[in-house]
């Protein structure tokens, strides 16, 4: 009987039963379970350790699997991480529950069965992997393994939706890789130093600690590999390979086109001349359309409604599973007394629309991307008034420029079609703002990939922010004409206006409300009036009061003004933050927009007592 049969028998923690074994690397066996809680297939890592390992040891490497376990888990709902369930014990040792990924297949191994991948299409894997870096950098966390093998390519499961991962493109292995090991090697050692020869960051092999710029290196590393089929300092062996990354500049891609900067950007030796998420973000962004702008010569007719029938809208995303709390005893609430914020009245429907066709481009995690709302060319009497640059249904007179702010009209339900739009004051609660524009070649590049553009351009603040999506509006063909030429990046409020200006176009001193705040934002708080507080927008440098942690969707069935429930769900998401200085608490918004739907909690980390701050510096770095 093989080691895998006999390991088929046994029952994990009561509740997971094991199958078969998937693959083993250095740190363990993962095997393919089946939980008979939930009936569903999962993927179990094992934690194996040698025989006669000092006690010291033993302690050392079951902590770290712990705790690398939790990065992963707060990371858990992001659409390009791989999932992290759960960590029980059997004798004594921890077992890691994860995903299963059937039919997934690593970066690495795409690339040795097809060959290299073209600029484009790895250009849309980077956006992902940094999308997924990104977030695990905002609250603390590095990955320090990025690495083809540690990527991996997968449609999902419709068979078993329960348990489904449904992202194409997942970073994977905060030390706990779903994956074999593929028998690459590893720096681990009494150093600390972890990573893989040809992907580890030069500072990192000199010694020097890990930081979101290694990350970045490693992702510049590993995309050089998905379009050249080679590491950009692979050698015979792991010391000239480690002597090649330390000294020598990277072997010159041979198809990279203008993807090669962007790498070579990333693959900077030196960390603080190395370029910087948001900039990479930016430009890998205009680079996953470019082949298709580049192909497409003709101007292609425009496409109408009939030609091009609308998607249904997709539900709104359910409210993630919890983690367990790490918190001693049951959580005290510590929410505080509601704010009360201004009311905004209901926008008016505008006239119905005449030529309309849209393009949906759905993102991961449930949240929509962009809308590029592609009109035709405007047949009205070119004398009969001023050309208006996106058309008569939107009716702006002037180009949109970043940070304006606009309300809009819908006739149809939102996002499914033009939008009436107005420019207004940012502080009269608008419905969106332009964060950036595009400059684009043509009227067809403009209407074929604005959309796509938009949602790189602006994929990182809808990461930040809660309830809010990306919009592409394009010129009009007399609109173009008249000197119009960038598709402006808007960002809406999903379900309610945004209450104010969001990004950099606030300032220290504003009023901020759940709508327009952000993951890691820094507020004091000043009383109004009994039970009435304005949170203001300070520098995280100085002391503070409170910083956001993240969001919650609460469920249907949670009335407002449940404080412990909510609450709750704030530990079950991020664990418990208290201590003699620091605590947990929940922000909604009035009853009247949590009717309207917008049924998201803010999770906040807070001074625990009145009149006390928590220190300059970020209260999430403080919280790892």
């Amino acid at each position: 009987m093989t080691e895998g049969q006999q390991g088929a028998e046994r029952l994990i923690a009561g509740r997971y039963r094991l199958l078969r074994r998937l693959g083993a690397g250095g740190m363990g066996r993962v095997w393919l379970a089946y939980d008979q809680e939930l009936e569903c297939e999962v993927a179990l890592k094992e934690l194996t350790l040698p025989e006669g390992i000092p006690e010291q040891e033993l302690s050392a490497r079951v902590a770290r699997a712990r705790a690398e376990a939790r990065h992963a888990a707060r990371l858990r709902n992001h659409p390009h991480v791989a999932t992290v369930h759960d960590v029980v014990e059997e004798h004594g040792l921890p077992w890691i529950v994860m995903g299963f990924l059937p039919g997934a297949t690593d970066l690495k191994e795409v690339v040795r069965e097809h060959g290299p991948l073209p600029p484009a299409e790895t250009a849309r894997i980077g956006l992902a992997v940094l999308d997924a870096l990104m977030a695990g950098h905002r609250i603390g966390i590095l990955h320090r393994d990025v690495k083809p093998a540690n990527i991996l390519l997968t449609r999902g499961s419709a068979q078993d939706p329960s348990c489904e991962e449904g992202a194409r493109v997942l970073l994977a292995d905060y030390g706990i890789s779903l994956q074999p090991d593929s028998g690459e090697p590893r720096l681990t050692g009494t150093s600390g130093i972890v990573g893989t020869p040809g992907y580890l960051a030069p500072e990192r092999a000199r010694g020097a600690p890990p930081s979101p710029a290694s990350d970045l290196f490693s992702l510049g590393a590993t995309l050089y590999y998905a379009m050249e089929g080679n590491g950009p300092f692979d050698r015979p062996s792991d010391v000239s390979t480690l002597t090649a990354l330390l000294f020598e500049e990277p072997t010159p891609p041979i198809q990279a086109g203008d993807l090669g900067p962007v790498l070579a950007d990333l693959m900077v030796k030196d960390p603080a001349e190395r370029i910087g998420a948001d900039e990479a973000m930016h430009r890998l962004a205009g680079l996953t359309a470019a082949p298709q702008a580049a192909s497409r010569t003709p101007e292609p007719a425009p496409r109408t409604a009939e030609t091009m029938p609308l998607p249904e809208r997709p539900p709104a995303s359910q409210s993630p599973p919890g983690a367990p709390s790490d918190g001693e005893g049951p959580p005290v609430a510590a929410v505080p007394a509601q704010l009360r914020h201004p009311k905004r009245p209901k926008a008016n429907s505008g006239r119905t629309l005449g030529f309309i066709a849209a393009v949906l481009l759905l993102i991961g995690g449930g949240i929509w991307a962009g809308v590029a709302l592609l009109n035709g060319p405007d047949t009205a009497n070119p004398q009969a008034g001023p050309v208006l640059p996106y058309g008569n249904e939107v009716g702006l007179p002037r180009e949109l420029r970043p940070g304006d702010c606009v309300s809009a009209a819908w006739s149809t339900e939102r996002f499914q079609s033009l939008p009436k739009l107005k420019i207004v004051d940012c502080k009269n609660y608008p419905d969106a703002q332009v964060l950036d524009v595009n400059a684009t070649t043509s009227l067809a590049d403009a209407r074929t990939n604005g959309p796509g553009v938009c949602v790189g351009l602006l994929r990182d603040q809808v990461r930040k922010m809660t309830d809010v999506q990306s919009f592409a509006l394009v010129p009009s063909g007399p609109g173009w004409d008249n000197g119009v030429r960038n598709t402006a990046c808007l960002l809406f409020g999903k379900t309610v206006s945004l209450y104010g200006p969001v990004a950099d176009y606030r300032k220290h001193g504003d009023q901020i409300f759940v709508e327009n705040s952000s993951i890691g934002d820094c507020f004091n708080t000043r009383k109004l009036g009994e039970n009435n507080y304005a949170r203001l927008l300070v520098d995280c440098n100085q002391p503070h009061e409170e910083q956001v942690l993240g969001y919650v969707k609460a469920p249907q069935s949670m009335k407002f003004g449940s404080w412990d429930a909510m609450y709750d769900l704030c530990v079950k998401q991020y664990g418990s933050h208290k201590d003699p200085t620091r605590d947990l608490s929940g922000w909604v918004h009035e009853e009247e927009t949590w009717n309207d739907g917008f049924r998201f909690v803010a999770c906040m980390v807070t001074a625990s007592k009145e009149g006390q701050k928590l220190p300059p510096g970020s209260a999430l770095a403080a919280v790892e």
